[in-house]
């Protein structure tokens, strides 16, 4: 029987030797891997079809049509991986460093190991906790070679096959003289390349910044810029310090106060203390300092010289956030923007249509009315999320025409700004029904004032209301201006309350009934409100009850509600439906209730 120790230590003996052998995954994957370390990698699709090439500097990932596309690689580069990569097997021995006040391994304890095989090889098999509390980790190490025969997490895994090790590997395998795209050019990765670029930049700046030096801490110390701001002087770092971790933040006191970097925000804050013209922070992710120690750490910082004065720096800043806003803009108007790239796309958007195009300028403050933020209450504000289409093309679109574009599939609504939108001082958007004809009203239009957008959006988005929910709430001249008030409220009427109330009146089938029931009733209560009678009047009149629907009482209800005037309604839930009361007068309750 061997132990878990003896085998990391085989696995270690593996650390700067070459590697070709195959790798199966539970997807179905087969690659040939050659692995010459630290950074030389090439795989392999078993019909000898390149799929990856990787050297110190430059990586190539080989698309289907043959084309390479190209990154150059960075200190400082971050690469997402979907799936499973098959490049893991060939460094698991990072999964378990050696022990110390560094390690930061990524795997809890290990089991006893067993002997099992792999595709022919004999190994120990070893199982770990996953420290995120997620299914356990296990691996199997070759018991000749050393190399990770299988890793496997729940339903997920990957085994290795024919595993050579110490090979001389041709320099030419690990170059690419095909077809080559660069990544940026990569339409698929666009987006994440650019947020990724915009990172190492980041990264360089941070690097290139002068340091907060960090004179004493109650044990060696190793810091790393984690966030910042070069144009400010602003600067976040880690300290750790054998197995303790802080963090130092510092900023310019005339300026406002950053946000704490995603690194440093679980942190807890231990102190502040100005010193010249910084503010200086420091945070501690577990055990705290004493405040004999905090101070030592204050008194023995070493800080910079800020980047400029006070005001030159915050004016630097003000630009820039200005040049980004406008940047922001820019891209929210949607300038030139193909309208049929969006009508039947397979992600959902929320259209605004320009189909006027006299002003640019009021045009801006719509989309931007329409898009702002509101309110919510808490931190996180409502807004619509709006794709704006700001193209000639659609000069003078109407909504007729653009249903007819439209057809059968989505957007399920849609939103216009025409002349009216366009010379209105309330600028009313046209709101545009596009939906099924079965549960819908394809065609019907209202207009909503920008700042009720976000609410129409939000809401008929994730299907939580109906665009006639809206529709039906517009005011007389068909502009949406929120929905009214709740009706005021008059009192609760629980139980035993109800009970006395409806022993006072039988006069009508429907009263009677109501009495009869309401001691079978659980949980009976009415909330009454005070209403417009004729809204009540306009409700029942309106219902259309299909088969298995029961009304009784509606000609009473119908007749007791059809005059103006105010009156307190309530209703008393009941499975499958409700009893509801219109009114209330001055010798008790009317005898019209329907259910």
């Amino acid at each position: 029987m061997t132990s878990w120790r003896r085998i990391r230590g085989l696995s270690y003996s593996t650390i700067g030797r070459t590697v070709r052998a195959r790798v199966h995954t539970s997807n179905g994957g087969e690659h040939l891997v050659r692995f010459d370390p630290p950074a030389l990698w090439r795989l392999e699709s078993p019909d000898g079809t390149t799929q990856l090439v990787e050297n110190e500097t430059d990586e190539y990932r080989v698309r289907d049509d043959g084309v390479a596309v190209h990154a150059h690689k960075a200190p400082n580069r971050v690469v997402m991986m979907m799936g499973l990569n098959p490049m893991q097997l060939f460094t698991m021995y990072r999964w378990w460093p050696e022990p110390g006040p560094m390690a930061r391994p990524r795997v809890g304890a290990a089991s006893d190991p067993v002997a099992t095989t792999v595709r022919g090889r004999s190994g120990w098999q070893v199982e770990f906790d996953d420290p995120q509390g997620a299914q356990p980790i296990t691996v199997v190490i070759d018991q000749d070679l050393g190399v990770c025969l299988a890793w496997r997490q729940g339903g997920q895994w990957l085994e290795m096959s024919e595993p050579v090790l110490d090979e001389d590997f041709d320099p030419a395998l690990f170059t690419w003289d095909g077809p080559t795209i660069e990544e940026e050019e990569h339409a698929e990765a666009q987006a994440q390349s650019q947020a990724q670029r915009d990172y190492e930049q980041q990264m360089r700046d941070l690097a290139d910044m002068p340091q907060t030096q960090v004179g004493w801490f109650p044990t060696t110390i190793h810091t790393s810029a984690v966030d910042g701001d070069a144009l400010t002087g602003a600067l976040d770092i880690t300290a750790t310090t054998g197995s303790a971790q802080f963090a130092i933040r510092r900023w310019l006191t005339g300026l406002d106060e950053p946000e704490p970097g995603f690194s440093v925000q679980s942190y807890t804050v231990q102190g502040r203390r100005e010193s010249g013209p910084w503010t200086v922070e420091v945070r501690t992710y577990a055990a705290a300092l004493s405040p004999d120690d905090l101070e030592r750490v204050f008194a023995q910082l070493s800080l910079p010289d800020p980047p400029g004065t006070i005001d030159d720096v915050a004016a630097a800043a003000a630009d820039r956030r200005s040049e980004q806003e406008e940047r922001e803009t820019t891209e929210l108007l949607g300038t030139g923007r193909e309208l049929g790239d969006y009508l039947h796309a397979d992600n959902y958007a929320a259209l605004l249509i320009r189909t006027d195009f006299t002003d640019d300028q009021r045009w801006r403050e719509v989309a931007l009315a329409a898009t702002a933020s509101v309110d919510s209450g808490d931190e996180f504000p409502f807004q619509a999320n709006l794709t704006c289409i700001d193209n000639p093309d659609n000069a003078g679109l109407t909504p007729e025409q653009l249903r007819a574009r439209i057809g059968d599939d989505p957007p399920s609504f849609a939103f216009l700004a025409d002349t009216v939108t366009m010379t209105d001082p309330e600028m009313p958007i046209i709101a545009l029904d596009c939906g099924d004809p079965e549960y819908d009203e394809p065609g019907r239009t209202f207009r909503i004032i920008p700042s009720e957008m976000w609410g129409i959006e939000n809401n008929l988005s994730i299907a939580n209301m109906d665009f006639r929910d809206f529709a039906d709430s517009a005011a007389d001249d068909g502009v949406f201006r929120g929905f009214p008030p709740p009706p005021p409220h008059v009192a609760t009427l629980q139980r035993e309350e109800l009970l006395a109330l409806s022993a006072t009146n039988h006069s009508t089938p429907a009263l009677a009934r109501f009495a009869d029931d309401l001691p079978t009733i659980e949980h009976a209560y009415a909330v009454i409100s005070e209403m417009p009678r004729m809204r009540l009047h306009t409700s029942i009149a309106d219902l259309e009850p299909r088969s298995d629907e029961y009304i009784l009482g509606d000609d009473d209800y119908l007749a007791a509600t059809a005059r103006d005037g105010v009156c307190h309604s309530g209703f008393v839930q009941i499975r499958g439906g409700h009893w509801s009361t219109p009114s209330r007068t001055a010798n008790g309750w009317n005898d019209t209730l329907v259910c």
